[in-house]
């Protein structure tokens, strides 16, 4: 079964050539492809030989029951597809996770879709429109996730900040606030947030959460330049941004604070890039994903008649991306011989050290037994290696608990021996 991406045309000649590698380690085995790429170009990937069946993302959460009839029937030349549309009456849907094998920090989906429509992205076609998980489904997986032994929960979504419009349960904040007074988690993380939804609320109840919430926050920016933005149709100004991340640093001064760009938008001239460089410059941002344009079949942006030279993308991309490296190292220098409060993970160097991170996602390699696997430690960093990892010594006393935090149990569960190994399997 190989689930698929289509966020970029990379990434479908990615799918296309690890079904040609699957199919060829293994001829005799049935094939299912299923996912984005799935959901918005069935027929060619069912063109492709060797596959058995192609499955939508709405046919997807079915999974199984299609396998089991794939195995009882016969071979067929050309793959089956089944892909289901998505409409306005879409309800969000997935299984309780209950796992995740090998890791210490559990990831939730909670939002799926989008409703936006910025003119070079497919994903309102490949995932349909924005859903959310109901507070009570959420409160219950966190619990869950929590009893299992999982050190951090990530909250996760296509357009996370939407969560709760299409159930009349948001904003973000409401489920944030409730998730640290209802549950236990030791953690919690938002993975990729939109800037406008990053708001005086939202601040608030990430403060007040203490070290309960990781002092991270991923806004995609995609263009530092007013013009070029109203040409992607995203729905903030260069200001608004800039307001929105000063309103970050000041909440939250140590914070990782990073961002999206798309390079060699079409149309986008010397000019307009020079303004992305000045504003990702002047920002407290402490890294970038430099994203060259990808053409998307079907897109506003594929029809614009002015695209930028491919040697032209590389050469501003190579140029973001070194402002990147040196931002980051910049940040994270400043923590440098400081004690910071660290989640040791379930995941060794190459030498043997335990990885462990920090809630502003800094990662300290350390000396240590397996025993202290999936708990909270401080760490000192000391030097940074080439990875971007950092050598640094583990303190076997436990961090003192932030006022925003529960309890003492809350923040530091003990965990048996057997909820231990649950929690890394």
């Amino acid at each position: 079964v190989l689930n698929t991406c289509t966020v970029t045309g990379k990434t479908d000649r990615s799918c296309r050539n690890e079904i040609g590698r699957v199919r060829r380690s293994d001829p005799d085995s049935r094939l299912v492809v299923t996912g984005c790429y799935a959901q918005v170009a069935a027929e060619t990937i069912a063109a492709i030989p060797g596959v058995d069946l192609v499955l939508g993302n709405v046919d997807k959460t079915k999974l199984a029951e299609h396998i089991e009839g794939l195995l009882e029937s016969s071979r067929k030349p050309t793959a089956a597809t089944l892909v289901t549309p998505y409409t306005a009456d879409t309800v969000f849907a997935g299984d309780f996770v209950t796992h995740f094998s090998g890791y210490t920090r559990a990831f939730l989906k909670v939002q799926n879709g989008c409703d936006s429509r910025c003119s070079y992205c497919v994903i309102p076609v490949a995932r349909g429109p924005s859903r959310s998980m109901r507070k009570v489904d959420v409160l219950d997986q966190v619990r869950l996730l929590t009893e299992r032994g999982y050190g951090e929960v990530v909250l996760t979504g296509i357009h996370l900040g939407w969560w709760g419009r299409d159930t009349d349960e948001g904003p973000l904040a409401h489920l944030l606030r409730a998730l640290l007074r209802e549950t236990s988690v030791p953690r919690l993380r938002l993975s990729s947030i939109e800037p406008l939804e990053v708001d005086g609320p939202l601040l608030s109840a990430a403060t007040e959460a203490g070290s309960r919430f990781a002092e991270h926050f991923h806004m995609p920016l995609q263009s530092g330049s007013d013009t070029v933005l109203r040409r992607m149709h995203r729905p903030y100004s260069v200001d608004q941004y800039t307001e929105r991340v000063l309103a970050v640093r000041e909440a939250f001064p140590e914070a990782a604070i990073g961002a999206d760009v798309i390079v060699g938008f079409p149309g986008e001239s010397e000019e307009e890039f020079a303004e992305t460089v000045e504003l990702v410059t002047r920002l407290p941002l402490t890294y970038l994903h430099v994203f060259p344009y990808s053409d998307r079949p079907g897109t506003e942006a594929s029809r614009a008649p002015t695209k930028v030279a491919p040697e032209v993308i590389s050469g501003r991309s190579a140029r973001l991306r070194e402002i990147g490296r040196a931002k980051d190292a910049d940040f994270q220098a400043g923590f440098a011989g400081k004690q910071l409060r660290a989640l040791v993970l379930r995941q060794w160097s190459d030498d043997g050290r335990l990885v462990s991170l920090t809630g502003n996602y800094i990662e300290v390699l350390v000396n240590g037994d397996e025993d202290i696997v999936n708990e909270f430690a401080l760490v000192v960093p000391r030097r940074r290696e080439e990875d971007g990892r950092w050598e640094g010594e583990l303190l076997r006393s436990r961090p003192t608990v932030d006022a925003g935090a529960a309890s003492t149990d809350a923040t530091y569960p003990q965990f048996e021996s057997s909820d231990r190994s649950k929690a890394r399997r």
